[in-house]
C-alpha cells in the first residue's frame, strides 16, 4: 500500500511543481514549535507491545523556501522498555496554491532502546514528503509518507496525517496518526507559532 501510496505522491508532485514553479509561498507558516502526547502501538516478534510518551518538535524558516526542523521524542513501554529518539533536519517547501505547500524534508535521525538489561543506540537518515494545506482559515491538514533508513535495522515507511485547529493565529491544537506495517501513533497536542503571523 505504502508503495502504491508514494508512487502516486511522487507523480502528482511532479506535476504540481511545473505547475506552480512562479507561485510564491502559501500562507503557512514554518516557525512554531510544539508539544505532543503519543500513544502507539508496535507489533514485534508476533507480539503487540503498547507504550506512550511525548515528543518536542519546532521548525524555523530561513529563506523563502527553506527551513530546519528538529524533535526529540521519549516513550514508555511495555516490560519496561524506553525508547529516545532525536531528528534534526532541514526541509523544502513548494506553494501549489495559496492555500497548499509541497514539503520534501532530510533529517538525521538517532535512536536508542533501553530493555533494562542493555542499551541499543542506532542512526541514519530520514526522509518525507507531502503536503500542508490551509482547508480554512481556521482548520490546517497534513499528509506525509516518512521513510527511516537506520544502520542496524530494517528500513521503516509510514503514512502520517494530522489536522490543526486554529484558535489564533499564534496557538493551534489537533491531532496526528502515523502507521506503517508494524507501528501505528496516535498524537494530541498543540503549536505555538512565533515571528510573523500565518
Amino acid at each position: 500500500m505504502t508503495r502504491r501510496l508514494g508512487h502516486a505522491v511522487l507523480t502528482t508532485t511532479s506535476s504540481l511543481l511545473l505547475a506552480a514553479g512562479t507561485l510564491q509561498a502559501a500562507e503557512l507558516s514554518y516557525d512554531y514549535a510544539e508539544l505532543r502526547y503519543l500513544n502507539g502501538e508496535i507489533e514485534a516478534g508476533g507480539a503487540d507491545v503498547d507504550g506512550d510518551g511525548f515528543e518536542l518538535a519546532g521548525s524555523m524558516q530561513l529563506a523563502e523556501n527553506v527551513h530546519l526542523f528538529g524533535s526529540y521524542q521519549a516513550l514508555d513501554f511495555d516490560f519496561n522498555v524506553d525508547t529516545s529518539a532525536l531528528e534534526i533536519g532541514a526541509g523544502y517547501m513548494m506553494p501549489v496554491d495559496t492555500r497548499t505547500d509541497f514539503v520534501a524534508r532530510l533529517s538525521y535521525v538517532d535512536g536508542e532502546v533501553d530493555t533494562g538489561f542493555r542499551d541499543a543506540d542506532d542512526s541514519g537518515i530520514g526522509l518525507s514528503a507531502g503536503f500542508r494545506r490551509m482547508f480554512t482559515p481556521q482548520i490546517e491538514g497534513r499528509a506525509f509518507i516518512n521513510h527511516t533508513e537506520l544502520d542496524e535495522s530494517d528500513g521503516e515507511t509510514t503514512i502520517e496525517v494530522a489536522g490543526d485547529y486554529f484558535f489564533n493565529d499564534e496557538f493551534a491544537a489537533g491531532l496526528s496518526l502515523e502507521f506503517g506495517d508494524d507501528t501505528t501513533f496516535i498524537g494530541i497536542g498543540g503549536r505555538y507559532y512565533f515571528g510573523a503571523t500565518r
